[in-house]
Order: C-alpha cells, then structure tokens, then sequence
C-alpha cells in the first residue's frame, strides 16, 4: 500500500480504496482503521467487499463518511497560495504534496498544506 493516492501523470490516476473516504481510516501506510486496528481485511482494501454491513472481527464499526471540512480542492488550494491549480498539480504529481482522492476529487488534506511551505 502506498502512502497516499498520487497520479504519476494526470492521465494514470488509479483509483483509492473505500478506507480512505472513511472518517476511522487511519492512514495507508499503516493499513489500518478504527474498525480493524491490526490491519484493514485486503477484500475491504481491494474494494471486494463493502464496509457497511457488520464484517466479522470490525469491534462494531462501519464504514462513516469523512468530514470534508478536513480537505481542500486543487483550486482552494491554490487559491490560498495565489498559484495556478498547475502549481499545485504539479507539486502532487513530483511528490512533494500528499493527495487524496475523495469520490472522484483529488483532494489535500489541511494538515499536509505545511509541505508546500518547505
């Protein structure tokens, strides 16, 4: 599993698992969430098997949308920085900003902003 959901080109974007739209995911390079906090199910992590039904061994957590109040656009982003959204895209592409993919928007997650400050 990668760290975070980073097209190489903008015409490679791959698609994210469920977990990270989750609000108890706790991040990709674990693997891990509230529900499963050894390790995410890989039926679960490969999109097999949906989390919003009881799954043995999930402690009685279901899969609860995430707060998208936690996340920018490309362009909020930008916006915010006074740069084109190009910036920004570029910055996730080279890996030098996480990004998320949120539904079918690439998203920053606000606590990651630091790494375009650097």
């Amino acid at each position: 599993m990668g760290n975070h959901w980073i097209p190489r080109k903008p015409d490679e974007a791959i698609s994210t698992p469920m977990c990270y739209n989750c609000a108890c995911f706790r991040g990709a390079e674990s693997g891990k969430c509230d529900a499963f906090p050894d390790q995410i199910p890989e039926r679960i992590w490969l999109g097999k098997s949906r989390h919003d039904k009881p799954l043995s061994g999930d402690h009685g957590i279901r899969f609860q949308p995430r707060d998208l109040s936690e996340f920018l656009s490309i362009s909020e982003l930008a916006k915010i920085f006074s740069v084109s959204p190009k910036t920004i895209y570029r910055a996730v592409w080279s890996k030098k900003l996480p990004a998320y993919k949120i539904g079918r928007t690439l998203r920053i997650a606000k606590k990651d902003i630091e790494y375009l400050k650097k």
